[in-house]
Protein backbone atom coordinates (compact mmCIF):
# COMPACT_ATOMS: atom_id res chain seq x y z
CA UNK A 1 0.00 0.00 0.00
CA UNK A 2 1.53 3.60 -0.75
CA UNK A 3 1.95 6.02 1.54
CA UNK A 4 -1.24 8.13 2.78
CA UNK A 5 0.50 11.38 1.83
CA UNK A 6 2.20 13.16 -1.19
CA UNK A 7 5.90 11.88 -1.47
CA UNK A 8 6.99 15.97 -2.27
CA UNK A 9 5.29 17.48 0.77
CA UNK A 10 8.83 16.21 2.29
CA UNK A 11 10.62 19.01 0.34
CA UNK A 12 8.05 21.58 1.05
CA UNK A 13 8.76 21.31 4.57
CA UNK A 14 11.91 23.14 4.93
CA UNK A 15 11.54 24.18 8.74
CA UNK A 16 10.31 22.03 11.56
CA UNK A 17 6.59 21.14 12.39
CA UNK A 18 4.59 22.69 15.17
CA UNK A 19 1.86 20.94 16.82
CA UNK A 20 1.04 17.33 16.55
CA UNK A 21 -1.53 15.04 15.10
CA UNK A 22 -3.47 11.93 15.98
CA UNK A 23 -5.43 9.20 14.28
CA UNK A 24 -6.91 6.49 14.98
CA UNK A 25 -9.05 3.81 13.54
CA UNK A 26 -12.90 3.72 13.61
CA UNK A 27 -15.95 1.81 12.55
CA UNK A 28 -15.19 -1.23 14.72
CA UNK A 29 -17.41 -4.42 14.27
CA UNK A 30 -18.02 -6.28 11.25
CA UNK A 31 -20.09 -5.30 8.58
CA UNK A 32 -23.82 -5.90 7.64
CA UNK A 33 -24.60 -9.23 5.98
CA UNK A 34 -24.57 -8.37 2.29
CA UNK A 35 -27.13 -10.61 1.07
CA UNK A 36 -30.21 -10.24 -0.80
CA UNK A 37 -33.24 -9.97 1.11
CA UNK A 38 -34.72 -6.76 0.91
CA UNK A 39 -32.68 -5.42 -1.77
CA UNK A 40 -29.09 -6.36 -0.58
CA UNK A 41 -27.20 -4.09 1.60
CA UNK A 42 -24.41 -1.07 1.49
CA UNK A 43 -21.53 0.32 3.64
CA UNK A 44 -20.63 3.71 3.45
CA UNK A 45 -17.41 4.70 5.57
CA UNK A 46 -17.11 8.49 6.61
CA UNK A 47 -14.21 10.21 8.37
CA UNK A 48 -16.82 11.59 10.70
CA UNK A 49 -19.93 10.20 12.71
CA UNK A 50 -23.22 12.59 12.83
CA UNK A 51 -23.40 14.93 15.10
CA UNK A 52 -27.40 14.49 15.89
CA UNK A 53 -30.41 13.25 14.45
CA UNK A 54 -32.02 16.53 14.41
CA UNK A 55 -31.85 18.11 11.17
CA UNK A 56 -32.44 22.08 12.04
CA UNK A 57 -29.71 21.07 14.47
CA UNK A 58 -26.76 20.91 12.85
CA UNK A 59 -24.34 21.95 9.75
CA UNK A 60 -22.09 19.38 8.64
CA UNK A 61 -22.32 17.82 5.17
CA UNK A 62 -21.23 14.23 6.64
CA UNK A 63 -24.58 14.60 9.01
CA UNK A 64 -26.81 15.72 6.17
CA UNK A 65 -25.42 12.55 4.16
CA UNK A 66 -27.25 10.46 6.85
CA UNK A 67 -30.55 12.32 7.54
CA UNK A 68 -31.14 12.73 4.27
CA UNK A 69 -32.15 9.50 4.64
CA UNK A 70 -34.43 10.10 6.94
CA UNK A 71 -36.04 13.52 5.89
CA UNK A 72 -37.30 15.33 2.65
CA UNK A 73 -37.11 18.95 2.10
CA UNK A 74 -39.69 20.31 -0.29
CA UNK A 75 -37.13 20.44 -3.45
CA UNK A 76 -34.03 18.90 -4.23
CA UNK A 77 -30.71 20.10 -6.34
CA UNK A 78 -30.34 18.28 -9.67
CA UNK A 79 -27.62 15.60 -9.53
CA UNK A 80 -26.88 16.85 -13.07
CA UNK A 81 -27.87 19.94 -13.03
CA UNK A 82 -26.93 22.50 -10.00
CA UNK A 83 -29.54 25.14 -11.56
CA UNK A 84 -32.30 23.28 -11.35
CA UNK A 85 -34.89 22.13 -8.50
CA UNK A 86 -36.74 18.82 -8.60
CA UNK A 87 -40.06 18.45 -6.69
CA UNK A 88 -39.74 16.56 -3.40
CA UNK A 89 -42.20 17.33 -1.05
CA UNK A 90 -43.54 20.18 -2.88
CA UNK A 91 -44.71 19.16 -6.39
CA UNK A 92 -44.66 22.55 -7.74
CA UNK A 93 -43.93 26.25 -6.72
CA UNK A 94 -44.23 29.62 -8.42
CA UNK A 95 -43.31 33.12 -7.18
CA UNK A 96 -45.99 35.33 -6.43
CA UNK A 97 -44.13 38.31 -5.88
CA UNK A 98 -40.64 39.79 -4.67
CA UNK A 99 -41.20 38.48 -1.27
CA UNK A 100 -43.29 35.50 -1.35
CA UNK A 101 -43.23 32.42 -3.10
CA UNK A 102 -46.07 29.90 -2.84
CA UNK A 103 -45.84 25.85 -2.79
CA UNK A 104 -48.10 23.20 -3.77
CA UNK A 105 -47.62 20.23 -1.49
CA UNK A 106 -47.60 16.35 -2.25
CA UNK A 107 -50.88 14.18 -0.95
CA UNK A 108 -50.42 10.87 0.56
CA UNK A 109 -47.16 11.11 2.35
CA UNK A 110 -46.60 9.76 5.62
CA UNK A 111 -43.91 10.52 8.17
CA UNK A 112 -41.88 7.59 9.93
CA UNK A 113 -44.34 7.68 12.65
CA UNK A 114 -47.50 6.75 10.29
CA UNK A 115 -48.82 10.87 10.78
CA UNK A 116 -49.66 12.10 7.44
CA UNK A 117 -47.69 15.02 5.91
CA UNK A 118 -49.78 18.31 5.99
CA UNK A 119 -48.81 22.23 5.32
CA UNK A 120 -48.83 22.51 8.93
CA UNK A 121 -45.62 20.42 9.72
CA UNK A 122 -43.93 23.18 6.98
CA UNK A 123 -45.05 26.08 8.95
CA UNK A 124 -44.00 24.48 12.27
CA UNK A 125 -40.64 22.84 10.57
CA UNK A 126 -39.76 26.50 9.90
CA UNK A 127 -41.05 27.72 13.46
CA UNK A 128 -38.94 25.59 15.25
CA UNK A 129 -36.33 26.37 12.96
CA UNK A 130 -36.33 29.83 14.00
CA UNK A 131 -37.15 29.50 18.06
CA UNK A 132 -41.02 30.79 17.49
CA UNK A 133 -42.36 28.50 19.13
CA UNK A 134 -43.29 29.03 23.14
CA UNK A 135 -40.09 28.36 25.31
CA UNK A 136 -37.58 27.74 22.06
CA UNK A 137 -34.53 29.21 20.65
CA UNK A 138 -33.16 29.35 16.92
CA UNK A 139 -31.81 26.31 15.66
CA UNK A 140 -28.16 25.61 14.72
CA UNK A 141 -29.46 25.53 10.75
CA UNK A 142 -31.06 28.97 11.46
CA UNK A 143 -28.37 31.29 10.13
CA UNK A 144 -28.93 29.80 6.35
CA UNK A 145 -32.49 31.24 6.98
CA UNK A 146 -32.37 35.11 8.11
CA UNK A 147 -34.35 36.30 5.22
CA UNK A 148 -37.62 33.97 6.08
CA UNK A 149 -40.61 36.44 7.71
CA UNK A 150 -43.39 34.21 7.97
CA UNK A 151 -45.00 30.88 6.99
CA UNK A 152 -48.38 31.25 5.60
CA UNK A 153 -50.38 28.01 5.54
CA UNK A 154 -53.12 28.43 2.70
CA UNK A 155 -54.91 24.93 3.05
CA UNK A 156 -53.54 21.56 3.95
CA UNK A 157 -51.45 21.02 1.00
CA UNK A 158 -50.60 24.92 0.40
CA UNK A 159 -47.92 26.88 1.74
CA UNK A 160 -45.81 30.41 0.97
CA UNK A 161 -43.26 31.54 2.32
CA UNK A 162 -42.86 35.25 2.74
CA UNK A 163 -39.45 36.81 3.32
CA UNK A 164 -38.68 39.77 4.44
CA UNK A 165 -36.78 41.09 1.01
CA UNK A 166 -36.34 39.64 -2.49
CA UNK A 167 -34.69 36.44 -1.74
CA UNK A 168 -32.98 35.65 -4.84
CA UNK A 169 -31.94 32.21 -2.64
CA UNK A 170 -34.54 30.97 -1.31
CA UNK A 171 -34.93 28.21 -3.56
CA UNK A 172 -31.68 27.25 -2.92
CA UNK A 173 -32.14 27.20 1.01
CA UNK A 174 -34.99 25.27 0.73
CA UNK A 175 -33.13 22.45 -0.09
CA UNK A 176 -31.29 22.32 3.05
CA UNK A 177 -34.99 22.37 4.88
CA UNK A 178 -35.71 18.78 5.98
CA UNK A 179 -39.31 18.56 7.15
CA UNK A 180 -40.16 17.42 10.97
CA UNK A 181 -43.88 16.18 12.02
CA UNK A 182 -45.98 19.21 14.02
CA UNK A 183 -45.28 18.31 18.01
CA UNK A 184 -41.43 17.51 17.43
CA UNK A 185 -39.17 17.54 20.46
CA UNK A 186 -35.72 18.48 20.08
CA UNK A 187 -34.87 16.03 23.15
CA UNK A 188 -36.16 13.43 20.87
CA UNK A 189 -35.36 14.21 17.40
CA UNK A 190 -31.65 14.44 18.55
CA UNK A 191 -31.33 10.74 18.66
CA UNK A 192 -34.59 9.55 16.74
CA UNK A 193 -35.45 11.14 13.57
CA UNK A 194 -39.20 11.18 12.30
CA UNK A 195 -39.36 12.15 8.85
CA UNK A 196 -40.89 11.18 5.45
CA UNK A 197 -37.76 9.85 3.48
CA UNK A 198 -37.46 6.41 2.04
CA UNK A 199 -35.37 5.01 4.70
CA UNK A 200 -35.90 4.44 8.87
CA UNK A 201 -33.21 4.58 11.33
CA UNK A 202 -32.80 0.69 12.62
CA UNK A 203 -29.88 1.65 15.08
CA UNK A 204 -27.12 4.46 15.72
CA UNK A 205 -24.02 3.24 17.58
CA UNK A 206 -22.29 6.78 18.73
CA UNK A 207 -18.64 6.99 16.86
CA UNK A 208 -19.08 3.63 15.20
CA UNK A 209 -22.44 3.25 12.59
CA UNK A 210 -25.60 4.25 11.62
CA UNK A 211 -28.16 1.31 10.20
CA UNK A 212 -31.36 2.90 8.12
CA UNK A 213 -33.54 -0.26 6.64
CA UNK A 214 -36.00 0.68 3.50
CA UNK A 215 -39.39 1.98 3.80
CA UNK A 216 -41.64 -0.62 1.74
CA UNK A 217 -43.97 2.31 1.41
CA UNK A 218 -42.00 5.21 0.85
CA UNK A 219 -44.10 8.03 -1.63
CA UNK A 220 -41.25 7.64 -4.07
CA UNK A 221 -41.38 3.92 -4.49
CA UNK A 222 -39.33 0.96 -2.16
CA UNK A 223 -35.57 1.78 -2.93
CA UNK A 224 -33.71 0.08 -4.58
CA UNK A 225 -31.07 -0.80 -1.79
CA UNK A 226 -32.89 -2.70 1.39
CA UNK A 227 -30.26 -1.40 3.97
CA UNK A 228 -27.53 0.90 4.23
CA UNK A 229 -25.10 1.67 6.34
CA UNK A 230 -22.95 4.54 7.62
CA UNK A 231 -19.86 3.61 9.16
CA UNK A 232 -17.08 5.84 11.05
CA UNK A 233 -14.07 5.61 10.17
CA UNK A 234 -11.52 8.53 10.96
CA UNK A 235 -9.05 6.93 10.02
CA UNK A 236 -8.15 7.14 5.90
CA UNK A 237 -5.90 4.10 5.88
CA UNK A 238 -8.73 1.95 7.72
CA UNK A 239 -11.03 2.95 4.76
CA UNK A 240 -9.02 2.38 2.27
CA UNK A 241 -8.34 -1.31 3.87
CA UNK A 242 -12.02 -1.77 4.51
CA UNK A 243 -12.61 -0.59 0.58
CA UNK A 244 -10.13 -3.00 -0.66
CA UNK A 245 -11.32 -5.93 1.52
CA UNK A 246 -15.16 -5.78 0.79
CA UNK A 247 -15.83 -4.89 3.70
CA UNK A 248 -17.14 -1.40 2.50
CA UNK A 249 -18.56 -0.10 -0.66
CA UNK A 250 -18.16 3.63 -0.81
CA UNK A 251 -15.29 5.90 0.87
CA UNK A 252 -15.12 9.75 1.24
CA UNK A 253 -11.76 11.59 0.77
CA UNK A 254 -9.75 8.73 -0.93
CA UNK A 255 -6.05 9.79 -0.58
CA UNK A 256 -4.60 11.11 -4.27
CA UNK A 257 -2.17 8.68 -3.65
CA UNK A 258 -3.84 5.15 -3.05
CA UNK A 259 -6.14 5.90 -6.61
CA UNK A 260 -3.72 3.22 -8.29
CA UNK A 261 -3.81 0.82 -5.49
CA UNK A 262 -7.81 1.07 -5.64
CA UNK A 263 -8.20 0.11 -9.08
CA UNK A 264 -5.19 -3.04 -8.52
CA UNK A 265 -7.60 -4.63 -5.66
CA UNK A 266 -10.21 -5.23 -8.49
CA UNK A 267 -13.00 -4.71 -6.24
CA UNK A 268 -13.60 -1.22 -6.36
CA UNK A 269 -13.03 1.83 -9.13
CA UNK A 270 -11.82 5.87 -8.50
CA UNK A 271 -14.24 8.36 -9.25
CA UNK A 272 -13.29 12.43 -9.19
CA UNK A 273 -15.88 14.89 -9.52
CA UNK A 274 -15.36 18.89 -9.23
CA UNK A 275 -16.53 20.16 -5.72
CA UNK A 276 -18.36 22.70 -4.20
CA UNK A 277 -15.86 22.89 -0.87
CA UNK A 278 -13.61 25.67 -0.76
CA UNK A 279 -11.04 25.06 0.95
CA UNK A 280 -8.89 28.26 3.42
CA UNK A 281 -7.86 29.05 6.27
CA UNK A 282 -10.23 31.44 8.43
CA UNK A 283 -8.82 34.21 10.08
CA UNK A 284 -9.87 34.83 13.67
CA UNK A 285 -9.50 38.96 12.99
CA UNK A 286 -12.13 39.62 16.21
CA UNK A 287 -9.57 38.79 18.93
CA UNK A 288 -6.10 37.79 17.18
CA UNK A 289 -4.25 40.99 17.61
CA UNK A 290 -2.26 40.56 14.48
CA UNK A 291 -4.68 39.13 12.42
CA UNK A 292 -6.50 42.52 13.06
CA UNK A 293 -4.53 43.90 10.83
CA UNK A 294 -5.58 43.84 6.74
CA UNK A 295 -1.53 44.22 6.06
CA UNK A 296 -1.03 41.10 8.21
CA UNK A 297 -3.45 39.01 6.32
CA UNK A 298 -2.49 40.63 3.03
CA UNK A 299 1.42 39.08 3.70
CA UNK A 300 0.04 35.63 4.72
CA UNK A 301 -1.83 35.06 1.73
CA UNK A 302 1.45 36.80 -0.32
CA UNK A 303 3.73 34.09 1.86
CA UNK A 304 2.27 30.90 0.76
CA UNK A 305 2.76 28.86 -2.57
CA UNK A 306 -0.78 27.67 -3.06
CA UNK A 307 -0.31 26.31 -6.67
CA UNK A 308 2.89 24.09 -5.47
CA UNK A 309 0.65 22.57 -2.69
CA UNK A 310 -2.32 21.86 -5.04
CA UNK A 311 0.95 20.39 -7.65
CA UNK A 312 2.97 18.86 -5.72
CA UNK A 313 0.91 18.06 -1.96
CA UNK A 314 -2.45 16.87 -3.65
CA UNK A 315 -1.00 15.45 -6.66
CA UNK A 316 -3.15 17.98 -8.56
CA UNK A 317 -6.78 17.31 -6.70
CA UNK A 318 -7.31 20.98 -6.41
CA UNK A 319 -8.61 23.71 -8.29
CA UNK A 320 -6.84 27.56 -7.56
CA UNK A 321 -9.23 29.82 -6.29
CA UNK A 322 -8.59 34.14 -5.98
CA UNK A 323 -11.11 33.96 -3.18
CA UNK A 324 -14.13 31.70 -2.17
CA UNK A 325 -15.86 31.69 -5.89
CA UNK A 326 -14.64 28.46 -7.58
CA UNK A 327 -15.09 28.45 -11.75
CA UNK A 328 -18.26 26.96 -11.97
CA UNK A 329 -20.00 29.28 -9.27
CA UNK A 330 -22.52 31.44 -10.13
CA UNK A 331 -21.34 35.22 -9.96
CA UNK A 332 -17.56 34.05 -10.94
CA UNK A 333 -15.66 37.00 -12.22
CA UNK A 334 -11.98 35.62 -14.13
CA UNK A 335 -10.63 39.24 -13.86
CA UNK A 336 -10.31 38.62 -10.39
CA UNK A 337 -6.75 36.80 -10.34
CA UNK A 338 -5.33 35.41 -6.82
CA UNK A 339 -2.92 36.69 -4.66
CA UNK A 340 0.83 35.71 -6.45
CA UNK A 341 3.29 33.88 -4.88
CA UNK A 342 5.60 36.52 -3.31
CA UNK A 343 7.58 36.20 -0.28
CA UNK A 344 9.27 39.83 -0.43
CA UNK A 345 6.33 41.35 -0.11
CA UNK A 346 4.86 39.11 2.36
CA UNK A 347 7.95 40.42 4.85
CA UNK A 348 7.50 44.09 3.72
CA UNK A 349 3.80 44.36 4.61
CA UNK A 350 4.94 42.25 7.85
CA UNK A 351 6.91 45.36 8.81
CA UNK A 352 4.56 47.84 7.82
CA UNK A 353 2.29 46.12 10.34
CA UNK A 354 4.25 46.12 12.96
CA UNK A 355 6.12 42.68 12.84
CA UNK A 356 9.27 42.81 11.28
CA UNK A 357 9.84 39.62 13.11
CA UNK A 358 6.99 38.07 12.41
CA UNK A 359 4.97 36.45 15.09
CA UNK A 360 3.81 33.47 17.03
CA UNK A 361 -0.09 32.25 15.76
CA UNK A 362 -1.77 29.03 16.37
CA UNK A 363 -4.30 27.02 13.85
CA UNK A 364 -6.66 24.75 14.35
CA UNK A 365 -7.14 21.12 12.24
CA UNK A 366 -10.04 19.30 12.47
CA UNK A 367 -9.03 15.54 11.89
CA UNK A 368 -10.98 12.78 9.58
CA UNK A 369 -12.81 15.31 7.99
CA UNK A 370 -11.21 17.46 5.09
CA UNK A 371 -8.62 15.29 2.30
CA UNK A 372 -4.99 17.13 2.54
CA UNK A 373 -5.86 19.17 5.71
CA UNK A 374 -3.15 17.66 7.82
CA UNK A 375 -0.64 18.11 4.78
CA UNK A 376 -1.56 21.18 3.41
CA UNK A 377 -1.47 22.85 6.64
CA UNK A 378 1.74 21.59 7.27
CA UNK A 379 3.06 23.04 4.44
CA UNK A 380 1.75 26.33 5.25
CA UNK A 381 3.14 26.60 8.34
CA UNK A 382 6.70 25.80 6.12
CA UNK A 383 5.91 28.84 4.05
CA UNK A 384 4.86 31.20 6.65
CA UNK A 385 8.29 29.93 9.09
CA UNK A 386 10.03 31.23 5.84
CA UNK A 387 8.66 34.82 6.46
CA UNK A 388 8.72 34.66 10.30
CA UNK A 389 5.69 33.54 11.40
CA UNK A 390 5.46 30.52 13.71
CA UNK A 391 2.27 28.50 13.11
CA UNK A 392 1.50 25.80 16.11
CA UNK A 393 -0.68 23.15 14.52
CA UNK A 394 -3.12 22.01 16.97
CA UNK A 395 -4.97 19.41 15.77
CA UNK A 396 -8.05 17.85 16.81
CA UNK A 397 -11.35 15.47 16.42
CA UNK A 398 -13.44 16.88 14.24
CA UNK A 399 -16.04 16.69 16.80
CA UNK A 400 -14.38 18.91 19.04
CA UNK A 401 -13.54 21.30 16.14
CA UNK A 402 -17.39 21.85 15.61
CA UNK A 403 -18.24 22.18 18.83
CA UNK A 404 -15.23 24.87 19.14
CA UNK A 405 -16.64 26.90 15.56
CA UNK A 406 -20.40 26.27 16.95
CA UNK A 407 -19.32 27.79 20.41
CA UNK A 408 -17.10 30.43 18.63
CA UNK A 409 -14.11 29.40 20.61
CA UNK A 410 -11.28 29.12 18.17
CA UNK A 411 -7.45 30.05 17.59
CA UNK A 412 -5.77 32.34 15.66
CA UNK A 413 -7.69 30.51 13.23
CA UNK A 414 -8.51 27.00 11.76
CA UNK A 415 -8.40 24.90 8.65
CA UNK A 416 -12.13 24.79 7.21
CA UNK A 417 -13.53 23.88 4.20
CA UNK A 418 -16.72 25.30 2.90
CA UNK A 419 -19.34 23.23 1.30
CA UNK A 420 -21.24 25.49 -0.69
CA UNK A 421 -23.86 23.69 -1.83
CA UNK A 422 -25.90 26.43 -3.14
CA UNK A 423 -23.01 27.06 -5.46
CA UNK A 424 -23.38 30.92 -5.17
CA UNK A 425 -21.09 32.73 -2.72
CA UNK A 426 -23.75 34.81 -1.20
CA UNK A 427 -24.17 31.80 1.09
CA UNK A 428 -20.84 31.93 2.42
CA UNK A 429 -20.28 35.49 1.98
CA UNK A 430 -23.80 36.05 4.31
CA UNK A 431 -22.37 33.19 7.02
CA UNK A 432 -18.67 33.51 7.24
CA UNK A 433 -18.06 37.07 5.96
CA UNK A 434 -20.47 39.23 7.03
CA UNK A 435 -19.73 40.73 10.92
CA UNK A 436 -21.82 38.87 13.49
CA UNK A 437 -21.32 36.05 15.51
CA UNK A 438 -24.43 33.98 14.72
CA UNK A 439 -22.65 31.99 11.61
CA UNK A 440 -18.78 31.36 11.01
CA UNK A 441 -18.05 35.11 10.66
CA UNK A 442 -14.53 36.11 12.58
CA UNK A 443 -14.68 39.21 10.22
CA UNK A 444 -15.91 42.68 10.09
CA UNK A 445 -16.19 45.12 7.35
CA UNK A 446 -19.21 47.48 7.01
CA UNK A 447 -18.45 48.02 3.18
CA UNK A 448 -18.83 44.08 2.92
CA UNK A 449 -21.53 43.70 4.87
CA UNK A 450 -23.58 46.31 2.90
CA UNK A 451 -22.83 44.91 -0.16
CA UNK A 452 -23.55 41.51 0.47
CA UNK A 453 -26.76 42.87 1.89
CA UNK A 454 -27.21 44.04 -1.61
CA UNK A 455 -26.31 41.28 -3.76
CA UNK A 456 -28.74 39.18 -1.41
CA UNK A 457 -31.35 40.99 -2.45
CA UNK A 458 -30.82 41.47 -6.09
CA UNK A 459 -33.30 38.97 -8.16
CA UNK A 460 -31.40 39.99 -11.71
CA UNK A 461 -28.37 37.72 -12.08
CA UNK A 462 -26.21 40.19 -13.82
CA UNK A 463 -26.56 42.79 -11.00
CA UNK A 464 -26.25 40.47 -8.43
CA UNK A 465 -22.55 39.04 -10.61
CA UNK A 466 -21.09 42.80 -10.68
CA UNK A 467 -21.80 43.15 -7.02
CA UNK A 468 -20.02 40.03 -5.68
CA UNK A 469 -17.14 41.15 -8.16
CA UNK A 470 -17.01 44.45 -6.02
CA UNK A 471 -16.80 42.66 -3.08
CA UNK A 472 -14.40 40.19 -4.14
CA UNK A 473 -12.12 43.23 -5.22
CA UNK A 474 -12.60 44.50 -1.00
CA UNK A 475 -11.77 40.75 0.01
CA UNK A 476 -8.28 41.02 -1.81
CA UNK A 477 -7.73 44.49 0.28
CA UNK A 478 -8.95 43.17 3.49
CA UNK A 479 -8.54 39.14 3.54
CA UNK A 480 -11.28 37.49 5.61
CA UNK A 481 -9.10 34.36 5.13
CA UNK A 482 -5.92 32.69 3.60
CA UNK A 483 -7.46 31.85 0.03
CA UNK A 484 -6.62 28.03 -1.26
CA UNK A 485 -8.58 26.20 -3.55
CA UNK A 486 -11.43 24.49 -4.73
CA UNK A 487 -11.32 20.67 -3.92
CA UNK A 488 -11.32 17.82 -6.42
CA UNK A 489 -13.57 15.15 -4.42
CA UNK A 490 -12.19 11.87 -4.74
CA UNK A 491 -14.70 8.76 -4.02
CA UNK A 492 -13.81 4.86 -3.69
CA UNK A 493 -16.51 2.77 -4.97
CA UNK A 494 -17.22 -0.83 -4.75
CA UNK A 495 -17.92 -2.27 -8.37
CA UNK A 496 -21.59 -3.81 -6.76
CA UNK A 497 -22.36 -0.42 -6.20
CA UNK A 498 -24.30 2.01 -9.38
CA UNK A 499 -23.24 5.46 -7.72
CA UNK A 500 -22.17 8.72 -9.16
CA UNK A 501 -20.79 11.55 -7.07
CA UNK A 502 -22.01 14.73 -6.93
CA UNK A 503 -19.94 17.86 -6.75
CA UNK A 504 -22.21 18.62 -3.87
CA UNK A 505 -20.76 16.13 -1.82
CA UNK A 506 -24.39 14.57 -1.31
CA UNK A 507 -23.73 11.18 -0.40
CA UNK A 508 -27.83 9.64 -1.08
CA UNK A 509 -28.35 5.74 -1.70
CA UNK A 510 -32.34 6.02 -2.77
CA UNK A 511 -31.32 6.73 -6.32
CA UNK A 512 -28.54 3.98 -6.15
CA UNK A 513 -28.37 0.37 -7.46
CA UNK A 514 -26.49 -3.12 -7.10
CA UNK A 515 -25.22 -4.76 -9.85
CA UNK A 516 -24.16 -8.22 -10.67
CA UNK A 517 -20.32 -8.16 -10.72
CA UNK A 518 -20.01 -11.67 -11.98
Amino acid sequence: MRKLIAPALAALLLTACGGSSSSSSGGGGSSPARGTEGGGSVTIAQGVDPTTMDPENQRETTTVNVLQHFYDPLLERDATDPRKFNPKLATSWKRVNDTTTRFELRTGVKFSDGKPFTAADVKYTVDYLLGRLPHSKPEILSYQFGTLGKVKVVDDHTVEFHTTGPDPLLLDRLTALYIIPKGAEPKSLASTPVGTGPYKLVKWDRNNQVVMRAKPDYYGGKPAIGQVTFKTMPDASARLAALESGDVDLITNLPADNTEDVKASGRARVASVPSARIASIWFNTLDSAPLKKPEVRQALNYAVDVDTIIKQVMSGYGQRVATIVAPYFADYDPSIKPFPYDPNKAKQLLAQAGYPHGFPMTLMVPEGRYEFADEVSQAIQSYLGKVGVKMKLQTVDFGVFAKATQTRKIPDGFYGAWGESFFNPIDELEVAVVSGTKGFSWFSNPEIDKLTAQAAGQLDAAEQKSTVSQIQQKMLQDPPFLFLFAYKDLYGISNRLDWKPRSDESIEMYGARLQDTG
